[in-house]
């Protein structure tokens, strides 16, 4: 009862539960987007290459235009940001699904979901600005952070269902009609939102020109950290993958303990109030993390490998939320959106990277090499936290401006 009642009051802050639940619609899109486009390009072209071009062609565009929204969400308002990025992504959704009805040559539909992708609104950023701006009180924005989490780690589970049910009473392509949909709804709710709107209306401004990148020492630091996470994730799924042909089972129960390990541990991260700075519980965390990665290469029976992934899962969901909240307070009152995109980029960018660096390591070694890869990368992770660099104070916050949202004083 007393993690349901931090809930409540973290929601209670005015607007917040609007932008929570917006922002959870917005997320569909992150569930929804892979699945949709493998399935379209697959059935387009009839190679297995072609859709995961598709899929891959998309990520890779997020991931690297991500922070220019940001950027543009800082500079010249979210609002902005967001009515832009969704009017484009939907047009380009809509020419894929144009190509894709006009049955032209499949290689067409790469640079389609290229530019989608592209085009992918700053919803998250956008959102954790606001939480940022908005929420006073330490505990209650990290009770925030944790419940983005718990929703992402959902998405990713009724995204994939959703995709299913459309392929099964309807034509394919309306996977991507649907997915197309459900981003531009989420979205334009998102901007019409009061708290979202007041935010941009006291957001303080922004120095230097055109798309010039704010940045302080900390704030590398901490994306790196980050991308070093989701470098080690990735190398898990490539890892427990292969792990579950050698024992001769289903790789969907090792991820399916992975992610109910990390919406549990997002929940109760929520509501539970734990001694220490963000560094050192997030240095805890990740050290916790690589360790069960390491005891993954031993090659534990069925049971034991998903005892251990869903202790990974359990600790990587609050580590995920203490990354979130380092993020924003790292990061300048005009540079948050900004930064929080980078957040985005820096955990595709680093899953990515895990997976194809772990997935040769585990080709060509072993799988036990694989799990030490990904294993030593979060204890590497895991020591930085504990370097001065990242327990210094931030230099770059500054007292709130008279008039201006709040400005959050929690210790990084």
């Amino acid at each position: 009862m007393a993690v349901i009642a931090r809930y409540g009051s973290a929601l209670s802050h005015p607007g917040i539960a609007r932008v929570v639940t917006a922002a959870f619609v917005c997320r569909m899109l992150s569930g929804m987007v892979s699945l949709a486009l493998l399935l379209v390009a697959k059935e387009a072209s009839g190679s297995y290459a072609t859709a995961g071009a598709v899929s891959g062609a998309y990520a890779v565009a997020l991931a690297f235009t991500s922070p220019v929204w940001g950027r543009i969400a800082d500079r010249r308002g979210s609002r902005t940001a967001l009515a832009w990025a969704v009017c484009l992504q939907t047009l380009f959704f809509g020419l894929f699904a144009v190509l894709v009805a006009a049955s032209v040559w499949p290689g067409l539909l790469i640079p389609a979901a290229f530019f989608a992708g592209a085009a992918t609104p700053p919803a998250a950023a956008v959102s954790n600005a606001v939480y940022m701006a908005v929420v006073s009180d330490e505990d209650d924005r990290k009770t925030l952070f944790a419940l983005c989490g718990l929703l992402t780690e959902s998405v990713f589970v009724c995204g994939p269902l959703l995709v299913a049910a459309i392929v099964v009473v309807l034509p394919v392509l309306y996977a991507v009609v649907v997915t197309a949909a459900v981003s531009f709804v989420g979205v334009w709710w998102l901007r019409a939102a009061p708290a979202v709107r007041l935010v941009d209306q006291e957001r303080p401004p922004l120095a230097g020109p055109g798309l010039r990148l704010d940045w302080n020492r900390r704030q590398v630091h901490i994306q790196l950290v980050v991308a070093a996470a989701a470098f080690a994730i990735g190398g898990v799924q490539v890892t427990v993958t292969a792990h579950a042909g050698e024992l001769g089972t289903s790789a969907g129960l090792f991820i399916a303990a992975l992610a109910c390990g990390g919406v549990l541990g997002s929940f109760l991260y929520g509501g539970l109030r734990l001694p220490g700075t963000g560094p050192a519980q997030l240095a805890v965390a990740l050290a916790l993390y690589g360790a069960c990665i390491l005891t993954l290469g031993l090659g534990p029976a069925t049971l034991l490998t998903m005892a251990l992934l869903a202790v990974v899962g359990f600790v990587n969901g609050p580590a995920d939320a203490i990354e979130t909240v380092l993020v924003g307070e790292y990061a300048s009152a005009a540079g948050r959106a900004q930064a929080f995109a980078f957040l985005v980029a820096s955990n595709w960018v680093g899953f990515a990277a895990g997976s194809f660096v772990t997935g040769v390591v585990v080709q060509h070694v072993s799988t036990t090499a694989g799990a030490l890869t990904a294993g030593a990368t979060a204890l590497f992770a895991a020591v930085s936290m504990t370097l001065p660099t990242a327990k210094e104070q931030n230099p770059s916050r500054t007292p709130a401006e008279p008039g201006s949202a709040q400005e959050p004083t929690g210790r990084p």
